[in-house]
């Protein structure tokens, strides 16, 4: 007699271990999650949900020397050396912080990321609210033991404002013994992460300063956006916009080619703009405000 594994029927559909004796339809199935990035939730019986979710791609720019570059090197030769991790009785993961003032290209940076290693067929998993993502990815785990997984944590110093560390340093931890994993946060404020987070061995093994682009990127980025630039004004634009951060590349762009304002007066906006804090207490000193430092025309408070 010959044994045969059981094949999915047409439509999808499979059986439910439910329990001792216990079965029912679970509806339509899949071998493996689709290649790409998500952020997860739990339904209101603690299941798992995996949403897909948009890469923001389109304004990335690789060298094969580029710090994206570098770490996607890293990433690689570590996918490849779990054998050595099992060797030595460590679990297969790893962990990048990255670090850098507002705009500057972190999110980018790791969205380039992501976006190699969904082009190479494994998945991403964005962090909302910490328990929601250690459950899904333990149940990924479950039914995909060896599929490599980058966990993104952007703005982490916010995660732990908002829910407490204790679940996010178990999992930084590998103590839901979720292997083959790479860790990749970013923050605004590293001066806010606790020195637990960010040194403490085997939690970010690579802390990584993001400055604002280079001569080189911005002239990439420029003559890709502004493909009619002679080579004397794309100098111009990158000499002008020396010291402004990633985000503010777009603006440059829009303000002139869009709005058409010069190029001296965006960039110098933007520079002020990048040199300005606001902050309420600008209003304690002023002429219209009231004796408890509050401007005159404040809505008040109830």
């Amino acid at each position: 007699m010959v044994n045969r594994l059981p094949v999915r029927n047409e439509f999808g559909y499979q059986w439910m271990v439910a329990g001792p004796n216990h079965f029912q339809v679970c509806g339509r199935t899949t071998d493996t999650l689709p290649a790409g990035a998500y952020t997860v939730s739990l339904d209101n019986c603690g299941n798992p949900h995996y949403h897909a979710r948009d890469l923001q791609v389109d304004e990335l720019i690789n060298f094969t020397d580029s710090l994206p570059a570098k770490v996607l090197g890293e990433i690689k030769l570590f996918w490849a050396s779990g054998e050595r991790f099992a060797r030595y009785g460590f679990l297969h993961r790893r962990g990048y912080l990255l670090y850098g003032k507002q705009g500057c290209g972190k999110s980018s940076l790791i969205h380039q990321l992501v976006s190699s290693v969904v082009a190479e067929g494994n998945v991403a998993f964005f962090c909302q609210h910490p328990y929601s993502f250690i459950r899904a990815a333990e149940k990924f785990r479950e039914v995909e033991p060896e599929r490599p997984i980058v966990c993104i944590f952007e703005d982490i110093d916010a995660i732990i404002e908002q829910y407490g560390d204790a679940e996010l340093l178990q999992w930084l931890d590998g103590n839901s013994q979720v292997n083959k994993a790479v860790n990749i946060a970013s923050t605004n404020y590293p001066e806010k992460l606790d020195r637990r987070i960010v040194s403490r061995p085997r939690r970010f093994d690579r802390i990584l300063r993001i400055d604002a682009p280079d001569a080189r990127v911005r002239g990439a980025y420029f003559g890709r956006k502004v493909a009619d630039l002679s080579p004397a004004e794309l100098a111009k634009w990158v000499e002008l916009t020396d010291g402004l951060p990633f985000a503010a590349l777009a603006e440059v762009v829009i303000s002139v080619c869009c709005l058409g304002n010069t190029l001296e007066e965006a960039t110098a906006l933007l520079k002020s703009l990048d040199a300005h804090n606001p902050s309420s207490l600008e209003f304690a000193n002023s002429p219209d405000a009231n004796a408890n430092g509050t401007p005159t025309d404040a809505p008040i408070p109830f």
